[in-house]
């Protein structure tokens, strides 16, 4: 049990590091900002109040206890994302890493979770059909998913 513990922290956080620094870079070459994990936190906390979807009118400063709560859950995913390769594909992943689990788990379930839970809840509506630029928002996130999913690779091969 502990190996498979360690396995989920050392793949989980290190694929959401490496998928943070790839966004750095997109940013600094591309000019396109990162998601905003302080507004993350915010929506998250209105969750807690029976707010399932965040208010987009609020413009008042993001609060440090909201930026803290959205970092935790961006990591927090990460390595629930390390797990459910375990909980798909088995333990025996640990010692035997492939491919097909991370695109799985790491582009397709976590994009779809983020067009499907994340955008809705934060007001862009199911899939971000209420976005301007759909198509642009799709392949940046399969792009960096794919990105995520690599560093799970790369996070599993050093682990086992």
């Amino acid at each position: 049990m502990e190996q498979v513990v360690f396995f989920c922290l050392f793949v989980g956080v290190g694929s959401t590091l490496v998928l943070d620094l790839w966004v750095l870079l997109v940013k600094k070459v591309l000019g396109i900002p990162p998601t905003n994990w302080g507004v993350v936190g915010r929506w998250l906390k209105g969750i807690a109040a029976g707010r399932f979807v965040a208010d987009t009118t609020d413009d008042s400063k993001i609060t440090l206890t909201e930026k803290s709560l959205g970092w935790s859950f961006h990591y927090i995913i990460g390595v629930v994302y390390a797990a459910l390769i375990l909980i798909i594909y088995g333990v025996e992943f640990i010692s035997n890493p492939a491919l097909a689990p991370v695109i799985f788990v790491g582009v397709v379930l976590s994009t779809i979770a983020g067009l499907g839970i994340l955008m809705p809840g934060l007001g862009a509506g199911f899939f971000g059909r209420l976005l301007p630029n759909k198509t642009a928002t799709y392949v940046y996130l399969v792009v960096a998913h794919a990105i995520f999913a690599g560093g799970q690779f790369a996070f599993s091969i050093l682990y086992c």
